[in-house]
């Protein structure tokens, strides 16, 4: 999905003399979770035609012009969250190995339009590093909750391809089966790169579980009478982590991986991925802004 594309042919919709809402040109993409996204796509683009009439946009006020709300729409995001639906299908919630060797972990770092990917493989006896990789590439979809993969899903692979070790398990920040499609984004890495995923996610996306997990515990997250993933806390933080399995992995595994690499609130192949592509987002960018040009990582 061309985001930018979508959003410009729906704000030409909008008569002149009219006002539109950021959560009516979110519902005719498909989503009202899209909302956010178009409030910064306006906000950041305010000379394409027809952002001037999207109320928060340009601080017209309500009460100045009627409201459009009738676009005529191709519900774009109906499409993609259909294809989470038929992926969800796909994913197995069965351990497709007999013993982990090497664990992974891959994150991604921003800087405006420009995402920076690295993924760092463990050693699951010492959790030592035996290899690193990174990828960067311009990002044509912004961040709308529910729909990361499309955002995130190219940089991690083109940074997993070039590992030369392939990891037992893959760690991947945010959710797998705890999503509304029961197909977030370790779904989406794990079947199509074929590699057992666990998702691993900072805040709740779905779901409800009984109570706050104190230190040390796993406490169930349901959605309806289904148990799709533990919310984890490990450290002295409050806020837990919430487990769940991406593709190839059972859940009871997942778990127990998760809480073997937690030696602080994240776990360590997350930690040291994030902690790199941070890093290497920051060289990055401030060689190309003194004029030099990064042919490798560092």
């Amino acid at each position: 999905m061309d985001f930018r594309r979508e959003v410009e042919r729906l704000l030409r919709q909008i008569p002149e003399a009219h006002v539109a809402r950021c959560g009516d040109v979110a519902r005719a993409l498909g989503d009202v979770r899209a909302s956010m996204a178009v409030f910064r796509f306006v906000a950041e683009h305010p000379d394409v035609p027809g952002a001037s009439r999207v109320l928060s946009g340009t601080g017209v006020s309500a009460a100045s012009a009627p409201f459009f709300a009738d676009f005529q729409a191709k519900a774009p995001l109906e499409k993609i969250r259909a294809e989470q639906v038929a992926l969800a299908a796909i994913v197995s919630s069965r351990d497709s190995f007999r013993s982990v060797h090497t664990i992974a972990g891959v994150d991604v770092s921003y800087e405006g339009d420009r995402g920076f990917a690295a993924t760092v493989v463990l050693r699951a006896s010492d959790l030592a590093v035996v290899d690193e990789a990174y990828a960067t590439r311009a990002v044509r979809f912004p961040y709308i909750p529910t729909y990361l993969a499309q955002r995130e899903f190219p940089l991690i692979r083109a940074a997993f391809d070039r590992l030369a070790t392939r990891p037992t398990v893959l760690l991947v920040d945010g959710h797998g089966r705890l999503h509304p499609a029961r197909c977030g984004v370790a779904c989406f890495v794990g079947v199509n790169l074929g590699v057992p995923t666990i998702g691993v996610a900072k805040n709740p996306l779905s779901g409800t579980m009984s109570r706050r997990p104190n230190r040390g515990e796993s406490v169930p997250v349901r959605i309806g009478r289904e148990t799709l993933g533990y919310a984890v806390r490990r450290s002295s933080s409050a806020r837990p982590l919430f487990v769940s399995v991406g593709h190839r992995v059972s859940l009871r595994t997942a778990l127990r991986i998760v809480r073997s690499v937690c030696l602080t609130r994240s776990p360590e192949p997350l930690r040291l991925a994030h902690d790199l592509a941070t890093e290497w987002k920051i060289r990055k960018v401030k060689r190309i802004r003194t004029g030099f040009v990064i042919r490798s990582p560092p």
